[in-house]
């Protein structure tokens, strides 16, 4: 008591900043980061210069033991104390970043450039973060090199034939050794006859043609490439997408847009993956930049994993001279190419996924088609990822690909059918442990098998594995729930007879048969209590006069309404009981 009379205001300051520097980590510990956020800044605004620090060390603590949320709310009180720190706050958006709060951590990355426009660190992992990839500082720059010497565009490779374009250049060149012989002969005839006739100066620029006609033997130009396509195009009507494809591509590496444009005309996506970006690239080389951004960007908008779209988005935008859009578009087909072993074309990507598959190497093809499921599912993939973990004996991991599978194709009954297999593989298991009296693993088995579906069958059996370990409660729990689903089913059983005999009941109206269809009708009704077959009925009796069964059937109606309001209230009060049973336990 005395001693606190006589403490020094600075000693009390101390003891208040420890105070809130305690709850401030009691915080953390407990996962309450706002609170946390709260108690250091009262610590701070005691004692500025004894807390900054101490929180810089616990945020060099929090960070090694990879408790980013705690990092992050301590650097952020250091950050609100000292804001010109650009390190820090690009330190705290890789945080931000990390624990995927890329709206964060775009803000921090901001706030460093805001004190340093010239920190680059900031601005290349702006540039990732706003591309949702987590690459990080120096990575980043790293991965950008591989783009470095990227001249004009990334394509796509020449469809069908490898060596496409050395095999017309050979064609070219055999085709006008064969012209260049019959040429040569025919001028040097002329040339001869002009000097017969003493016409030297026009056997001179004879003689410039056959120099020339030899010096362009062994060249091949654009233009004669681009011819030998178009005859091959005329040639081949049923390879004619492909050569005009392939036309397409040669044009455009040889900035011939109108060639490129012109060799496209009735081609689509479901043909070539990359037809509409190389519609964009030929107008970007006829000058309509602007155009061509917005279309890629456009298509990005459908499928933002496209790395073909990607890379020559940023590779635009690095023309345009605009270089956070070139680094962000960049980065993020950087870390697309990462996660495809370096592969631009899904196509090729599940090409080769399959030709994995095939050869066995299953670790290998279930990353392929893992990639691909991230971007471009369908239920091909997600069959082929199933059957693959089946193959592998992970069938937790097949059931959710056949699960993922049947979301896609819920019309489709190979998914259902694929998980009843696992189902029944879990259920043999447990028989065969239930048989040899091994009944603990034999529960985990069923225990699986019901995992994956909750067949009635499948719970009676669990059941009775464990009566057989004296476990009555499990066993009566498994029951009850087994009988809850029989009644459920013996329902739908019932529903679907009375829709069947309802259909009936109007067959025979139509048919004019009244007195079945009031037989059929009556039945139907004795099923379930239903207004509008008892109207059905009573317009019946009315239209045939049958005024005393008319009104039979209306005293019986009344009372099957009764009955059933004293079966609801009786339901109603038994499920009151049960929750108040439950909650005295």
């Amino acid at each position: 008591m005395l001693k606190g009379l006589f403490q020094s205001k600075e000693d009390k300051i101390r003891v208040k900043v420890a105070e809130h520097i305690a709850d401030g980590m009691t915080h953390l510990s407990q996962k309450f980061y706002n609170g946390a956020m709260i108690e250091f800044d009262k610590a701070m605004e005691l004692n500025p210069e004894e807390v900054y620090p101490r929180l810089v060390e616990e945020l060099s603590n929090a960070a090694a033991s990879g408790e980013l949320e705690s990092a992050l709310a301590i650097g952020l009180n250091l950050f609100k104390k000292n804001n010109s720190d650009y390190e820090l706050a690009n330190k705290l958006g890789n945080y931000a970043r990390e624990l995927k709060d890329y709206k964060q951590a775009n803000g921090l990355y901001k706030a460093a450039l805001k004190v340093n426009k010239n920190y680059e660190m900031a601005f290349y992992n702006l540039a990732a973060s706003q591309a949702k990839v987590n690459i990080f500082d120096g990575a980043i720059v790293s991965a950008l090199e591989k783009f470095d010497t990227a001249e004009g565009y990334i394509l796509p490779d020449y469809f069908g034939e490898e060596n496409l374009i050395e095999r017309m250049t050979a064609q070219v060149e055999e085709q006008k050794q064969l012209n260049y012989k019959d040429k040569v002969q025919d001028l040097t005839i002329e040339r001869d006859k002009l000097i017969d006739e003493e016409k030297a100066l026009e056997a001179q620029g004879i003689d410039n043609k056959l120099k020339k006609l030899k010096d362009d033997l062994d060249k091949v130009s654009e233009d004669e490439i681009i011819g030998l396509f178009k005859t091959e195009i005329e040639g081949n009507p049923e390879n004619a997408n492909s050569h005009k494809f392939n036309l397409s591509l040669f044009a455009l590496k040889n900035r011939k847009p109108d060639e490129a444009l012109t060799a496209m005309e009735g081609l689509t996506l479901a043909d070539f993956e990359t037809v509409e970006l190389l519609k964009a690239i030929a107008m970007d080389q006829k000058g309509f930049s602007d155009e061509a951004i917005r279309k890629l960007i456009q298509m990005l908008g459908k499928n933002e994993y496209n790395r073909y779209n990607n890379v020559n988005l940023g590779l635009m935008y690095r023309k345009a001279k605009k270089k956070f859009l070139a680094t962000k578009y960049l980065v993020k087909t950087a870390a697309l190419l990462e996660k495809s072993n370096g592969i631009y074309s899904m196509r090729d990507l599940l090409k080769l996924a399959e030709e994995t598959y095939e050869q066995g190497n299953l670790k290998k093809a279930l990353n392929y088609f893992t990639i691909a499921s991230s971007e471009v599912p369908t239920p091909q993939i997600w069959n082929n990822i199933g059957s693959i973990n089946v193959e592998m004996k992970k069938y937790d991991e097949a059931v959710e690909a056949f699960r993922s599978m049947a979301e896609l194709d819920p019309k489709s009954k190979a998914a259902d059918s694929k998980i009843k297999e696992i189902h029944d593989y879990y259920v043999e298991k447990g028989e065969k442990l239930f048989l040899d009296h091994k009944f603990k693993p034999a529960v985990d088995y069923y225990h699986k098998a019901l995992g994956v579906l909750r067949l009635p069958e499948t719970l009676k059996q669990t059941a009775d594995v464990y009566k057989q370990l004296n476990n009555s409660e499990k066993e009566k729990e498994l029951l009850e729930e087994w009988q809850k689903m029989m009644d459920e089913q013996k329902q739908q059983e019932q529903e679907q007879h009375r829709q069947k005999m309802i259909l009936k009941g109007k067959t025979l109206l139509k048919q004019k048969n009244y007195i079945k269809a009031i037989e059929t009708f009556e039945a139907v009704l004795r099923m379930k209590v239903d207004r509008k077959i008892f109207m059905q009925l009573a317009a019946l009796y009315k239209g045939l006069k049958k005024g005393n069964d008319l009104a039979e059937l209306e005293r019986r109606f009344e009372k099957m309404l009764l009955h059933e309001e004293k079966m609801r209230k009786f339901e109603k009060e038994e499920e009151r009981k049960s929750q108040a049973e439950d909650g005295g336990e």
